[in-house]
């Protein structure tokens, strides 16, 4: 029976240059940066919310530009109508 001793551990050693254990680190790091910096879809419900949540943004912000808009073609007209 195997007491832990006896077992021979897989991993690679590290070492001062870049080795396999390096390597090997430096692919698990790319895979987890893509990971946390790209949204991951589970399933379609995923993509349609993260696409109503862009839409909705879309709307709230050319609502507001049209509101800006609206108000300073309001207010030049309401300056025009109180000259005359």
């Amino acid at each position: 029976m195997a007491n832990g001793t006896d077992v021979q551990d897989p991993t690679p050693v590290h070492s001062q240059g870049f080795g396999a254990a390096e390597d090997s680190d430096a692919t698990r790091q790319a895979q987890q940066q893509v990971a946390n910096d790209a949204p991951v879809d589970v399933n379609p419900n995923a993509v349609i919310a993260r696409e109503q949540a862009g839409t909705l943004a879309l709307m709230g912000k050319n609502f507001e530009a049209q509101a800006m808009r609206f108000n300073g073609l309001m207010g030049h007209m309401a300056a025009k109508l109180a000259a005359v």
